[in-house]
């Protein structure tokens, strides 16, 4: 009997320690569900300049919807890349984008940069374009500040201000729903928030309207409530620097007000214009005839009509001479071609009769080193002048055909002779002939015919 109350003890106990461990299970499996232990996870992460409050394990939401949690937090020095033909310029899906985060800037060297602190006037340099600007520099104008309205700068536009690209950020890591991912768009943002009232912190994330962001990828951040809190702070804290300065201007000049010399020079200033006021009115002067002589009034204004037409015609003159230069360059370019050409064609004789291989005449009698061509010249003009010498002196046949008298008057005698004798002339006939036939050629006569 004590054994069977035993046996059906323990089948109790049994049933309800199974009971207990199933109902166990069931729990922890709804629980697991409704807090997404059992789905699959991705990382991302986002880098924040401070996180108050935020730790491992707080909650991420995107757009007030958990999707996960905070799995990591670690200090960083980082560079951001970026586009600065692009950032922050044009239309959200025609090219712009945003890879830094809004308190940041695009630097030239497409990395994202922010300002170092203002220091004074003195220490920044008046510029007009990133140009007049050194290394690590750019211009603030208002085009930079209204391109950047988030990025802090207390001073005056129109300086050289230094900027950093290198930051020290908290990076934090995000372990999300891995379903939850194509909701992440690349400018969608990340900020910490409030969770209640208590202090607890969560990173909140926008929705945004761009490509999905990768497994791995990064967010851009946005201040936190206490940045923004803080950057308001230092914005009034320039503003009243730059009132007072502004205050302390305008007690310098009060103070020189009261000084007697400048009381005596304003009265002096103010008895000058009313003198000036009275002969106006009274007709006095210049300015005084314009406005109360009529005639005076008619007389200055045709002398303004005629340097009107005088301007004009001026003007018509530098037109025409205008068009007269442009008649002139346009015929004178094909003259400075041609000119061009020859110069080119000569520049290559030059180096032609400077070959040293070049054996022409013109070439060894304009770089003949030796001078032995101009030698031979000088002895052929030597030996011309000799027999001019010798002719001038009716030396020989020649000298004494030129000057004799006798001598010529022999010559034509002896050409007389010669065409008066008949048997010379029919050897000539003869010789003519029988060159003929032994060239194949008819002669004469019987080509002219009967």
């Amino acid at each position: 009997m004590n054994r069977r109350n035993q046996t059906r003890l323990n089948i109790v106990v049994g049933a309800f320690v199974v009971g207990f461990l199933v109902l166990a299970g069931i729990s922890l499996f709804i629980i697991g569900q409704s807090e997404g232990t059992w789905k699959r996870k991705t990382e991302i992460y986002t880098d924040f300049s401070t996180i108050t409050g935020l730790r491992e394990g707080s909650p991420v939401q995107l757009a007030g919807v958990e999707i996960g949690t905070v799995s990591a937090i670690d200090f960083v020095r980082t560079k951001y890349a970026c586009y600065p033909a692009t950032e922050d310029l044009g239309r959200y899906g025609q090219g712009r984008t945003d890879d830094c985060d809004p308190f940041l800037f695009c630097a030239p060297e497409g990395l994202c940069a922010e300002l170092e602190p203002w220091a004074s006037k003195e220490l920044n340099r008046p510029c007009t374009g990133n140009d007049e600007c050194g290394e690590s520099e750019i211009c603030v104008t208002k085009h930079f500040r209204r391109r950047y309205p988030r990025v802090y700068w207390s001073g005056w536009d129109g300086v050289c201000a230094r900027y950093l690209t290198e930051h020290n950020r908290v990076r934090v890591t995000l372990r999300i729903f891995e379903d939850k991912l194509e909701l992440i768009r690349t400018d969608s943002r990340a900020t910490v928030a409030s969770n209640s009232v208590l202090g607890d912190q969560l990173v909140n994330i926008t929705q945004g309207r761009q490509a999905p962001i990768p497994p791995g990828g990064r967010i851009p951040s946005t201040p936190s409530l206490y940045e923004d809190i803080q950057m308001f702070r230092d914005r009034i804290e320039a503003m009243t620097g730059k009132v007072d300065t502004s205050l302390s201007g305008i007690a310098n000049l009060f103070s020189e007000l009261n000084d007697a010399r400048v009381i005596a020079n304003v009265k002096s200033m103010i008895a000058n214009l009313e003198r000036i006021t009275r002969q106006v009115a009274d007709g006095e002067g210049l300015v005084g005839a314009l406005f109360s002589d009529e005639a005076f009034r008619a007389d200055f204004a045709r002398t303004l009509r005629h340097l009107r037409d005088t301007a004009a015609g001026i003007d018509r003159f530098v037109d025409r001479a205008n068009g007269t230069l442009a008649k002139a360059d346009s015929n004178l370019q094909p003259l400075i071609d041609d000119v061009r050409l020859t110069m080119e064609h000569l520049r290559g004789v030059v180096k032609d009769l400077r070959d040293p291989k070049n054996k022409s005449v013109a070439a060894k009698l304009l770089y003949d080193e030796s001078g032995a061509l101009m030698t031979d010249i000088e002895q052929t003009i030597a030996h011309l002048e000799s027999v001019a010498a010798k002719l001038d002196a009716g030396e020989g046949t020649l000298g004494k055909l030129v000057n004799d008298p006798k001598a010529h008057d022999d010559l034509v005698k002896l050409f007389e002779n010669l065409e008066r004798n008949k048997t010379l002339k029919r050897l000539i006939r003869f010789v003519m002939k029988s060159d003929e036939k032994m060239s194949g050629n008819p002669p004469a006569e019987a080509r002219r015919g009967p």
